[in-house]
This record gives structure tokens, sequence and C-alpha cells, in this order.
């Protein structure tokens, strides 16, 4: 559950617009400290 409705609206965008280029993947938790980012976008190369 986001915080506020735009988070996710904004999360939901992005995977949308960037899944045709590359991998995305929303809600990824990231090495080190324990931190979580909202969205991953990885280009296809």
């Amino acid at each position: 559950m986001t915080r506020f409705i735009h988070d996710q609206f904004a999360k939901d965008y992005l995977e949308e617009l960037l899944s045709s280029l590359g991998e995305v993947k929303s809600a990824r938790v990231v090495r080190g400290e324990v931190r979580e980012i909202d969205v991953w976008f990885s280009p296809n190369i």
C-alpha cells in the first residue's frame, strides 16, 4: 500500500512507459542498508 495515491499512479505509469524498453520491477529491495526503491529499470541492450 502506498502512502499517497499519486505514488502508485507514478509507479504504474513508469512501469508501462518503460516496459517496451527493458525490464521494469516495482517495489524492489536494494542491498546494503535496508532500502526499497519504487521502480527498477534495466534497459535491453
